[in-house]
């Protein structure tokens, strides 16, 4: 991909601007202009010659002290266009410059660090971005990025002590990140077969923030490894009072954690006991059991039956099929609640409130954005008016 000729007029128009802003015109010898090989990088940009414009404008730094910032703008188009190479050039070129001034040498080393993560080079930055968070302008966003980094290599100790530092030099933005990284530690543990080593992050984790969902989440699911499913129950019957919005990950566990043991037929006495909570308990649990297609026991029926007669959208085609002023029968309504199903299945069921990424699956850590914690399901009422959305993950 090339720089197109407007681009190319704006570096250079830009920068003799800039560059005639810093002369001090009534003092000394009158200014001159741009260096030869400046301009002739300006005009191979404008022939859309990309390679021979960079290997002039690097040969003007050499001797052009005013066009440093010109090199910064071309290092961050080149970036943004997807031209790591060519950034990647820009910067270490700007870096070893031993006249550089010390400001712009950390500036420098920050953009070539944000070159190599685009590059997937995460070693090589790691290296300059645990340089920069010492200290100086570009700690807080080092530490920030070092943050991500650690996140994409699923590097969750380097992330906790990474995160810490950030705390300390600043409020950290996603204060629930830590407890997530000692569950997402537990859960490699579990995968692992290591449930001890598991339930000591999962104690960090509640450390960190007391009453943490996932944290009882994953706790029920080293319970149903280990055959307690009185356990499992109990610390699922507590999520969703706290997060009505996990009721499906509840609801999934519920099943597991029962049938393990060879108790499915309690199932229904215990969603029963969870929707009394409330009605966004109860049709949290009732979306999820629609979507999960765990309607066998007349309870889970009659849940689902209350549900789809309060959804708006939903609502509507009840009061279509059912006759007169009698309740829908049963048959209509298992046929709705399957149509429903599917529908959900077609779309995305899962939609960030932060950037409004949406999946079939659900993410803790919303890989659209990266915020903890941001991805709701949608309702049934959501899909049939088409608000669900495209799926934009697995």
């Amino acid at each position: 991909m090339h720089v197109s000729w407007v681009e190319a007029a704006l570096i250079g128009g830009g920068a003799i601007v800039g560059w005639l802003s810093t002369r001090r015109i009534d003092r000394g010898p009158a200014p001159r202009g741009p260096s030869r090989d400046y301009l002739a990088g300006v005009n191979f940009l404008v022939k859309d010659q990309p390679d021979r414009a960079v290997e002039a404008f690097l040969r003007a730094v050499a001797v052009e002290r005013d066009m440093v910032e010109t090199q910064f703008a071309l290092g961050a188009l080149f970036r943004r266009r997807g031209e790591v190479d060519r950034a990647i050039r820009v910067h270490q070129n700007l870096i070893a410059r031993e006249a550089l001034e010390p400001g712009f040498r950390e500036q420098a080393s920050y953009a070539l660090a944000q070159d190599y993560q685009r590059a997937g080079l995460f070693d090589h930055a790691e290296k300059l971005l645990l340089e920069l968070a010492e200290g100086g302008n570009y700690q807080i966003a080092a530490l920030h990025d070092l943050v991500t980094l650690y996140e994409t290599e699923r590097e969750w100790a380097r992330a906790i002590d990474t995160h810490r530092r950030l705390a300390k030099a600043g409020k950290p933005e996603q204060p629930a990140a830590i407890a997530h990284y000692y569950c997402e530690l537990a859960e490699l543990e579990r995968v692992g077969g290591r449930l001890a080593a598991a339930r000591e992050h999962l104690r960090a984790a509640r450390r960190e923030q007391r009453k943490f969902p996932r944290a009882a989440l994953v706790r029920a699911d080293v319970a149903i490894d280990m055959g307690e499913a009185d356990l499992a129950v109990r610390l699922l019957k507590r999520v969703p009072l706290a997060t009505p919005a996990l009721a499906g990950e509840v609801l999934s566990r519920l099943v597991r954690a029962l049938t393990a043991v060879g108790r499915t037929e309690e199932l229904p006495a215990v969603v029963s006991e969870l929707a009394a909570h409330g009605p966004d308990v109860a049709d949290a649990l009732a979306h999820a059991a629609i979507v999960a297609g765990e309607l066998g026991s007349p309870a889970l029926l009659e849940l689902a039956r209350a549900y789809v007669e309060r959804e708006p959208t939903v609502a509507e085609l009840v009061e279509a099929l059912r006759p007169g002023e009698g309740m829908l029968a049963e048959p209509m309504l298992k046929g709705l609640c399957a149509a429903l199903r599917r529908q959900a299945l077609r779309a995305a069921r899962f939609r960030c409130g932060e950037c409004g990424f949406s999946s079939n699956s659900f993410f803790w850590q919303c890989p659209g954005c990266r915020r903890w914690d941001s991805q709701k399901p949608l309702s049934p009422s959501d899909l049939t008016a088409g608000r669900g959305g495209t799926v934009r993950a697995r």
